[in-house]
């Protein structure tokens, strides 16, 4: 894995580019200063989930972004090169907010926010790049850099004019605010100029030095060494103009304020494919702070990131449509990654794909990074499993032989069932599709409790339910809402088990009842409610059909009893 920095951007982009264009898809993953968790809640809509992961993607800025670029070979196995990218935004509206559990937490998984602080790179909207490549056509760009770094400038077009000498000796005046510039003053072929400057300019502020001075002094070529804490000074090559010249190092200003943003950019230009593991959330830290402010409607977010992504996948969704192909496994990165780092996993896998997927174009370098919560490791995690799971879905759905397949045919495979379907968490929905109408999700239903006189259900009563529900549910996940007319409360809970637990709780309750059972006049047992815990919903769509194969025709007889059909 590759660590690009903000000091070695610039030297490391061209590559990179050049591995975009190769590369088949591109696995990514970012790491954040923040999650609030706590606004969430089991009754959410999709539009209402959505307008609190937007408040979150715009209270917390990214820190990190790891891509992961996978190239099939000749034999149908897979190469790919990592990349770990320390974010850090210095220009324009960077307020943020930082959550110290988050900070916490990425801490102990070795995550170095110094880096971050002094070395992240670059990073920008469409429209940040626009004005700043506006202001640099007018001139008027030493308006990003601070005072200091501007009085440096003028500093420096002082010292040039001490360190160099004229075609013609002419006096020296001081009658003008501004440094003079003439375009007769010369460096000497056998004695170069270097100017000290001072040392921790970003990567930014050193092509607005050089942009300046070679704006002042077109006939020079400037250029800082390794170090960044001197300035050499030469003569402009006679086969480049000095026009050219200026138009280079605006070119390289551009480059340097947008950033990994061109990567980004360019990712999206040649319409490559997208994976990420639960990305919903990738997915909107990298329209919000790559492309565009994010929408405020949900619907409008899906059909503008699909038109800068018309092809993402994600693996969360993938697993879990092979937990009877994978029992235990689970759905999570680590998990995922861990099984398909072991020999048992050699059964659903081709060979071609069996073990590590090495290096592409990049040498296989120090491996302290490659640890979970380090966004390139988990990006280049997320690509492998992806590949893996692929693979064992379709050889699976096709009766296959475990044979490994054309990238192109992986994408026609996957093309219904799984593209452009991002996981929602703890939500009834199977998954936002990008493309259409979301999917039913496979959660029991919200439970409606009333009292069994039908009055409202006072403040008291409901607070001491809360209080009392919370306590019994500490270990189950679960959310109680209060109806807005008083009369109602709506339990939420994502298994079966809860969902009879709570259902029976309330029928031998002598105030409240569940109102399924009110109205029937009559009572279901734990066992009846464990098996007939939801009524109809689409499962059809998505990745969710697996439910039907789990289901036996007992159980579904069961259901149909349960809901009187």
């Amino acid at each position: 894995m590759v660590i690009i920095k903000d000091s070695n951007f610039l030297e490391l982009a061209p590559k990179i580019r050049k591995t975009l264009l190769h590369s088949d898809f591109i696995a990514i993953d970012f790491e954040f200063l923040g999650l609030d968790s706590s606004a969430i809640s089991l009754h959410d809509t999709a539009e209402a989930r959505y307008r609190i992961l937007r408040e979150n993607v715009v209270k917390y800025r990214p820190c990190q972004l790891g891509l992961s670029f996978f190239k099939q070979t000749d034999n149908l196995g897979y190469k790919a090169d990592s990349y770990s990218i320390p974010l850090l935004q210095r220009f324009g509206d960077v307020d943020t907010k930082v959550s110290f559990s988050s900070l916490r937490f990425l801490l102990n998984n070795k995550f170095d926010l110094n880096q971050v602080i002094t070395d992240g790179v670059e990073f920008c909207r469409r429209a940040e790049i626009r004005k700043f490549e506006i202001a640099l056509r007018k001139g008027t760009a030493t308006s990003y850099i601070s005072k200091d770094i501007q009085l440096q400038i003028e500093l420096l077009k002082v010292m040039l004019h001490e360190k160099c000498y004229r075609v013609e000796l002419e006096k020296i005046t001081n009658s003008t605010i501004e440094p003079m510039q003439d375009p007769n003053l010369k460096v000497a072929h056998n004695k170069p100029v270097s100017l000290k400057v001072p040392s921790g300019f970003s990567s930014v502020e050193i092509c607005m030095v050089i942009h300046e001075l070679t704006n002042a002094f077109p006939q020079f070529v400037f250029k800082f060494n390794s170090q960044n804490s001197t300035l050499n000074v030469a003569m402009l090559p006679e086969k480049m103009t000095e026009t050219e010249n200026k138009n280079q190092t605006r070119l390289r200003c551009s480059e340097s304020f947008e950033g990994i943003s061109a990567i980004l950019e360019a990712a999206m230009m040649m319409r490559k494919v997208i994976v990420g593991h639960n990305s919903l959330l990738d997915a909107m830290y990298l329209y919000h702070y790559f492309f565009a402010p994010l929408p405020q409607n949900y619907n409008a977010f899906k059909r503008q990131f699909h038109g800068l992504f018309p092809k993402i996948i994600d693996t969360k969704l993938i697993a879990q449509s092979l937990r009877i192909e994978l029992p235990g496994v689970g759905d999570s990165l680590e998990k995922l990654g861990d099984y398909f780092g072991t020999e048992k996993s050699n059964k659903t896998v081709p060979p071609e794909l069996r073990g590590y997927i090495g290096p592409w174009m990049n040498p296989l370098d120090d491996d302290s990074e490659n640890v979970y919560h380090n966004a390139g490791f988990d990006s280049y995690i997320t690509g492998e499993v992806f590949l893996k799971l692929a693979h064992t879905y379709i050889n699976r759905k096709n009766n296959l032989k475990n044979e490994s397949l054309e990238f192109t045919r992986i994408l026609q495979y996957l093309e219904a069932p799984i593209q452009n379907r991002l996981p929602f968490q703890l939500m009834d929905m199977g998954c936002c599709y990008l493309t259409g109408e979301d999917s039913k999700g496979c959660r029991p239903d919200v439970i409606t409790i009333v009292r069994r006189d039908l009055l409202p259900i006072g403040e008291e009563e409901y607070k001491i339910q809360e209080k009392v529900l919370s306590s019994l549910m500490a270990t189950y996940q679960f959310d109680i809402e209060w109806s807005k007319d008083r009369k109602k409360l709506l339990l939420a809970t994502n298994t079966p088990g809860s969902y009879a637990f709570l259902c029976e709780k309330f029928s031998r309750n002598e105030s409240l009842s569940p109102l399924d059972e009110l109205e029937a006049g009559k009572k279901w047992t734990f066992e009846q409610r464990q098996t007939s815990w939801r009524s109809y919903k689409d499962v059809n769509l998505g990745v969710v059909d697996f439910i039907k194969r789990r289901w036996s025709r007992q159980q579904v007889a069961r259901i149909e009893a349960a809901l009187g059909r």
